[in-house]
């Protein structure tokens, strides 16, 4: 029993169980596992750190991209979710000034902007699939699109305006109605989508498990600084202009972002033969082969691997470049779309949707709220409530250097005074951090009564987004150990249904914070994060043997044929 994490009885090896150092801490002293004399392990500071997953001996595998390649490929993929996070919730800081333009109820105008999540809800069903079967670029490309403009804005009265521009920010920006808002906004969160929920599979195809925590860290802190700032920005827009020229200004760097992910995005889906490291032995786990054209190059690259022949000269840029690669997967787009939904019956994601999805929930109803909770306890207009969003960009910021580097340097600590072998149980250490959100909407709530200044508020929102920064990375990381390759399939379950219950809560989440006052709305909200953050408990103490279970049971997870 490792730390607490109770061992299995039935299964010997349980996966996302591995050798992750070759040495270990025995009596307070470093001593040598053998069984990682014949596997890969790291360079310079992470020599005694062992690669996992192995990478082949291919210049084609994402694993072995040189450093500037892959940071390239993160990087861009980190600025285009911090610009998809700020079009969801950029809009919040206007609810009530728009409502009086509308002549409608500030929660009609809440769920008409808030129609972005509908989309991008439904959307995560099936983006994960089209990845699998033709790869990740190509989704890239369709996501960012979507979400960019085409053609530069003409004059918002012009008639044949919808018949040029079908891109969702230029449509936003000419929407006469809140019914053109509605659906402009559900085909934004299409676009959306990929960014949302298909990064996180790019960082396990890309990164060793040692290095995927930090990047975890970073991306979420990409996407909470995207809803921090986007509130902010819009704020100062829609008070001294108008809320349409928000959506022309964001199209900007959306269409820079397109550029990037042309340029530094390659593909990375890439079919390899595992060798898994567990602490037992070393064994080889063979895939079946793939018939599609791009699929065969790869079979036959790694077979030229492993009969020792020469291998393939690393692509060239230009090649890599190219938007189609053929398919990755001989499966039928129909299974694969069918694929998540076995994955609601999966431990990791109900953790996941509770500890993650839910969280996440919570905290992005303070940005549709804000405008009513700013206003009915402090007046403020649209530009000082996007000004309380700093508060955020301080949580997410501590976030990110207070935990980027520690959440990959504890674990490789913990493995090693676990013999060496590295749990992904190791993970959810990071989960007290939720207990920050539940003194922050508390103390928010406490504060209320007690004619607490606005700096106060402001305070707790950044301990609000401090929690979901840091427990919201370990919560993903630790899917991508558990759950490998299926991850997107169980992200796209919690993303799908966090999304539809946000997406409820608009239609009545203000006109609740009207008639019952913010306490009692805040109070409701830290005893949903800590009842959220009790689900961790059990996921820690039992992670091991539900990984075990899901094992054992395949069956359960494979959609059946027709």
């Amino acid at each position: 029993m490792a730390f607490g994490i109770l061992e299995d009885k039935h299964t010997d090896h349980v996966p996302g169980t591995t050798l992750l150092s070759e040495l270990s801490i025995l009596h307070g002293h470093a001593v040598i596992v053998d069984a990682a004399t014949r596997l890969k392990r790291g360079t310079g500071r992470h020599a005694h750190v062992v690669l996992n997953p192995q990478p082949s001996d291919d210049p084609a595998d994402p694993l072995n991209w040189p450093r500037w390649k892959k940071e390239a490929c993160f990087w861009t993929l980190a600025f285009a979710a911090s610009l998809d996070g700020a079009l969801s919730p950029m809009t919040g800081p206007s609810y009530v000034l728009l409502s009086g333009q509308f002549n409608t109820s500030v929660d009609d105008v809440a769920s008409s902007f808030g129609a972005i999540l509908l989309g991008l809800g439904c959307f995560m069903f099936v983006q994960g699939s089209f990845a699998v079967k033709f790869g990740h670029r190509i989704v890239y490309l369709c996501s960012v699109s979507l979400v960019s403009p085409l053609l530069p804005p003409n004059k918002p009265n012009e008639t044949n305006m919808f018949r040029k521009m079908f891109i969702a920010c230029i449509w936003c920006a000419v929407s006469p109605s809140l019914a053109s808002i509605r659906g402009a906004r559900v085909f934004q969160g299409f676009g959306m989508s990929a960014l949302q929920s298909l990064v996180a599979s790019t960082i396990e195809q890309i990164y060793f498990i040692h290095e995927r925590g930090t990047r975890s860290v970073i991306w979420s802190f990409s996407i909470m600084a995207g809803i921090t700032l986007g509130p902010f920005i819009y704020g100062y827009v829609v008070q001294n202009l108008t809320w349409q020229l928000g959506f022309w200004f964001v199209s900007i760097p959306l269409g820079i972002c397109t550029l990037l992910v042309f340029f530094f995005v390659p593909e990375t889906t890439y079919s390899r033969q595992a060798v898994t490291t567990g602490p037992a032995d070393v064994e080889k786990d063979r895939s079946s082969p793939i018939m599609e054209k791009a699929g065969i190059e790869e079979a036959e690259r790694v077979s030229s691997v492993e009969s020792g022949s020469a291998l393939a000269k690393a692509p060239n840029y230009l090649s890599q470049l190219k938007i189609w690669h053929g398919t990755f997967s001989d499966e039928p787009l129909w299974r694969l779309v069918l694929r998540p939904l076995p994955f609601m019956l999966s431990p990791v994601t109900v953790f996941l949707f509770l500890c993650h999805g839910l969280q996440t929930a919570w905290l992005s109803l303070l940005p549709i709220c804000s405008s009513t909770i700013f206003t009915l306890e402090y007046g403020f207009n649209p530009a000082q409530i996007g000004l309380t969003n700093l508060g955020g960009l301080v949580g997410i910021v501590l976030a990110l250097f207070v935990t980027s580097k520690p959440i990959d340097w504890s674990v490789v600590a913990m493995a090693r005074r676990n013999g060496g072998v590295y749990e992904p149980e190791f993970r959810l250490v990071f989960m007290l951090a939720m207990l920050f959100g539940v003194f922050g909407y508390a103390g928010w709530a406490v504060g209320t009564t007690h004619n607490m200044p606005w700096i106060g508020a402001v305070a707790c929102m950044a301990m609000a987004n401090f929690s979901m920064v840091v427990s919201g990375a370990a919560a993903v990381t630790y899917l991508l150990d558990a759950h490998g390759p299926n991850a997107l399939h169980c992200l796209a379950v919690s993303n799908f249904l966090k999304n539809m219950v946000l997406y409820g809560f608009s239609f009545f989440a203000n006109g609740m914070i009207a008639a019952r006052g913010v306490k009692v709305s805040l109070l409701i909200l830290a005893a949903c994060q800590a009842a959220c953050w009790s689900a961790s408990v059990p996921m820690y103490l039992f992670g091991k043997r539900a990984r075990a279970w899901i094992s054992r049971h395949p069956e359960i997870f494979t959609v059946p044929d027709s």
